[in-house]
């Protein structure tokens, strides 16, 4: 399990810097600027289509068609296939948690490779979301959304990445399930954990997230930290259209 940061503000994990991404001739992405302190947990808010989800398949090198720079500690990857990405320490959770409908939960878990020695184990992961336990023999297509979701986080914490990518991951599920996700993610970060996450629920973000960008369009065009951010709700929740 990776160890706290010491000093996550003078520390950033990842650091993006005049981010571009295409897909085809469609110019998605214009210049993305984005620091992840170590050991933080940041949001990437916007509107559906603003480019949130295309900024973190563009770390994972999932865009073929990107210009910039994207830094993990010290190491530029950029021009990296996700294969080679991975390695780095950085795991992706997708919208759609891409949870194997015929396996079931033990086999989905146990799917991804280890990238290091770190990654939590089955029973570990099984102590994290006890929901899970209950459901260890049954089949992907047989989980709700909430059990699919602690089961797609719960994988890639298997991997023994330290930075963790979530594409809204509160999307859809019931308010207590949500309220889980939330304890989880700061039970992650007091373990050492760097979290970037794309959300859509404001409050959500506000009560688990340490730094925010606001995207719109391709572009950041704002960012807050816990402070600011309370006075400019208001502001965040009209250019999220809420």
């Amino acid at each position: 399990m990776p160890e706290a940061a010491r000093d996550p503000i003078d520390e950033p994990l990842l650091a993006i810097q005049d981010l571009h991404a295409w897909y085809g001739e469609s110019h998605v992405l214009h210049g993305i600027d984005i620091t992840v302190p170590r050991g933080s947990v940041v949001t990437l808010l916007g509107r559906n289509g603003a480019g949130k989800s295309t900024t973190l398949k563009s770390i994972m090198g999932m865009v073929p068609q990107r210009r910039g720079s994207i830094r993990i500690q010290d190491t530029e990857i950029i021009d990296l296939p996700p294969y080679e990405i991975a390695p780095q320490g950085v795991a992706f959770c997708p919208e759609d948690r891409g949870i194997y409908a015929t396996l079931d939960v033990k086999e989905n878990l146990e799917l991804p490779p280890r990238i290091n020695r770190s990654g939590l184990s089955t029973d570990q992961v099984l102590d994290l979301f006890p929901n899970l336990r209950e459901r260890l023999h049954s089949p992907g297509s047989k989980l709700s959304g909430g059990e699919q979701q602690m089961l797609a986080i719960g994988r890639i914490l298997r991997t023994g990445a330290n930075l963790l990518l979530l594409d809204e991951p509160t999307e859809g599920l019931a308010p207590s399930i949500v309220e889980q996700i939330g304890s989880t993610i700061a039970r992650l970060k007091q373990q050492g954990y760097t979290i970037l996450l794309v959300e859509q629920n404001l409050k959500f973000a506000m009560s688990v997230a340490d730094y925010h960008y606001l995207i719109d369009h391709g572009r950041v065009v704002a960012s807050y930290d816990r402070r600011t951010i309370q006075h400019h709700a208001n502001d965040v929740l009209e250019r999220l259209g809420v």
